[in-house]
Order: structure tokens, then sequence, then C-alpha cells
């Protein structure tokens, strides 16, 4: 129908317009979170885990060249932090150290998405903001497609 196309034309336009946006640089807003001992624990759930306000205040105001600028950055920062680093395996704790994301639980994976995820709460096609520490959650990959399901 005539409205299915529409609709996919504006899917693929706000696809387009938040890979753009993704790759533009920015500089990192927001406070974070206070986060306890357990923390990705909440990254199936819900909205998934808060940026952590100590990782953020280690970011804040850092130019980043594109998104994955930014994650590479976060999850570094994530590895050098004694507090946080400690809750993980060695594997995932050199994983973080190399700008990678830790390996989730095989139940949380789906196929080939196998690391933890950050997530915009709102969406970068309504504007949300991509550098936005308050905007972003950590998510597991089902979690993750499960938001965007809407479910």
């Amino acid at each position: 129908s005539r409205k299915q196309k529409e609709q996919k034309a504006k899917d693929a336009s706000d696809k387009l317009d938040k890979e753009n946006k993704r790759n533009h640089p920015g500089k990192a807003t927001g406070k974070g979170q206070p986060v306890g001992d357990k923390w990705l624990e909440d990254a199936g759930k819900e909205a998934g885990a808060p940026v952590p306000d100590r990782i953020a205040d280690k970011l804040r105001d850092k130019e980043f060249k594109n998104f994955d600028d930014f994650r590479k950055k976060f999850w570094e920062e994530v590895s050098k932090d004694p507090e946080l680093s400690k809750q993980f395996i060695p594997g995932n704790k050199k994983r973080m150290s190399q700008g990678l994301a830790p390996r989730a639980r095989n139940k949380d994976t789906v196929g080939g998405r196998r690391s933890f995820e950050l997530h915009h709460d709102k969406p970068i096609s309504q504007d949300g903001g991509v550098y936005d520490m308050d905007n972003i959650r950590v998510t597991t990959p089902k979690l993750h497609i499960d938001i965007h399901r809407g479910k």
C-alpha cells in the first residue's frame, strides 16, 4: 500500500539521519548516575543500566570524532575504574582496556550480537543527544532488540 511505502521511505530516511549524526563529532555532556557493585545487572532490565557518574565525570566536555570513538573511550574508562572493573572477569577487563565492550552472558546475546551495547533512551532520530550521557544506557543485546521492537 501507499502508506507502507511512505513509512518505509521515512524509516530509511530516519536511519540515514541517525547514522549521519552518529558519525559527526560532538562533545560529551550529562552527569550519569551513581552505581553500585552490581552495575550491569540492570543492563538486561527495563531501560538498561545508566552511565556511571564517575565515568561521566571523566568524559564530560571531551570532544569525540564520532560515536564509535565515544564508545571506545567509554569502555576504556570503565576498565581503568577500580570499583567498576572489579565487577568483570579478566577476559572482559582485557576487552574493555582495548576499547571493546565486555561480553554479555550467553542467555543475553542474540546471534552475533554478544557484547553489551550502548542504547540512546531518546532515539537519535528524534533528536536524542548522541553524546548526552544522561540519554545513554548500557543494555544487553537481547534487551536492546526488545526495546527497539517496542516490547
